[in-house]
């Protein structure tokens, strides 16, 4: 570790105690003199001066050396914290993160395990330590964002069929609009620890957790093609429809069709129904990445209505088979088999490219899944294919 020097005394002591706050049971903490840091001799005298009286209050104590007759500083020690902290009229941190936290550990309205995990951020925060991505003394945010997580718990109990954006969610939880977007990854860290059963994954990121109860920046329309009818009207022949999330379930299929595709990725959707289904015999399902609440009943429900080949296309990546996962898991419940579309472990050795991002997997996560060897070569070699550069094909041509 470099030695921390220093040439005002106030930051060298405050220093001190900082190192302290972050390690309470350290022994030896020094601090040295940046001699190259004074302006003037002037300048160096009254640094020696001041840190000189620092240690006649106690706190500190200043080891000095002779070197070519000259009696130097060889460096400060921390001896006395309280003192110190007494001598810089300096809250200790513990007390004070204590203190912060004390208006939120009054809230009437705390989850089961709260007070723990208040605790927790307490204690952290006395080491001038983030946790759940909070920085030290920040109880605005903590408080914020207890209220998202209780209004996203209560969102899960109630099931609510209609989509939600995230600012209309942050106001209706209590807090400003732009909270859950500032917030997410806090929120869903702590709905982890305090409402596990209500997280489907722990493979998810934020914003594909928060898609399971329904919130989205600004929520997709369904988009779908196939023969389709509104409140058992029949639809005009277009190539694509699209539904309002609120409106998706008056939606039904007007007769069969020869199989079922969810798509990940919007110009995949498109050429896959320009090319291919033209006269709309499949029924094609736009995820809009992963799919929300409200998209995935709908999916469940038509696919299960279809009772035709059920098949998902999305990118060759880890969001990608993590969605084909949550779709497959949604399914299953309904006795109902997904299998995997142009995302084949083969096509990604062939044509994959190195990945960029930090999203990785590990392997033999679901041995069990259509998706199973490719989520292990995904992990294994580091390739990724986004689905686009592939042409589209049928899924029921061999």
């Amino acid at each position: 570790m470099s030695r921390r020097a220093f040439s005002d005394v106030a930051a060298l002591l405050n220093d001190l105690l900082d190192r302290f706050e972050a390690n309470p049971n350290a022994t030896r903490l020094f601090a040295y003199v940046d001699e190259e840091g004074f302006a003037s001799v002037r300048d160096r005298d009254r640094f020696e001066h001041e840190l000189d009286a620092a240690a006649a209050s106690g706190g500190i104590h200043v080891e000095r050396r002779r070197v070519d007759g000259d009696l130097l500083i060889a460096h400060v020690r921390l001896t006395d914290p309280p003192l110190l902290y007494t001598r810089l009229f300096r809250q200790p941190s513990g007390e004070r993160s204590n203190a912060a936290i004390a208006s939120v550990r009054a809230r009437d309205d705390l989850p089961d395990g709260a007070l723990s995990l208040l605790d927790e951020i307490a204690e952290a925060w006395s080491r001038g330590v983030r946790h759940f991505g909070l920085v030290p003394d920040d109880t605005l945010s903590l408080d914020a964002s207890i209220s998202l997580v209780r209004s996203l718990a209560s969102r899960a109990v109630d099931a609510p069929a209609n989509q939600l954006d995230f600012r209309t969610f942050s106001r209706q939880a209590g807090t400003d609009s732009k909270a859950l977007e500032r917030l997410g990854s806090t929120v869903v860290a702590m709905m982890a620890r305090l409402y596990p059963n209500l997280i489907a994954s722990n493979a998810l990121d934020v914003g594909e957790v928060l898609a399971t109860f329904g919130l989205a920046k600004m929520p997709q329309p369904l988009l779908l093609s196939g023969p389709l009818q509104l409140d058992g009207e029949s639809l005009p022949d277009l190539s694509y429809y699209g539904f309002p999330p609120e409106d998706t379930a008056r939606v039904q299929l007007a007769k069969s069709v020869a199989y079922v595709l969810t798509i990940e990725n919007f110009v995949s959707f498109v050429r896959h129904v320009r090319e291919l289904n033209p006269d709309r015999s499949a029924l094609i399902i736009y995820t809009a990445g992963f799919p929300a609440k409200a998209h995935l009943e709908e999916i469940e429900r038509l696919a299960l209505a279809a009772d035709a080949p059920l098949f998902h296309w999305g990118d060759l990546d880890a969001g990608g088979v993590r969605i084909f996962r949550h779709l497959e898991d949604a399914l299953a419940r309904h006795g109902v088999n997904l299998k995997p579309h142009l995302m084949e472990a083969n096509c990604l050795r062939e044509h994959g490219e190195p990945n960029r991002s930090e999203r990785r997997l590990s392997k033999g996560v679901c041995p069990e899944s259509a998706i199973g060897e490719l989520w292990d070569v995904i992990a294994e070699t580091g390739l990724v294919l986004e689905q686009e550069t592939l042409t589209p094909q049928s899924p029921l041509v061999s």
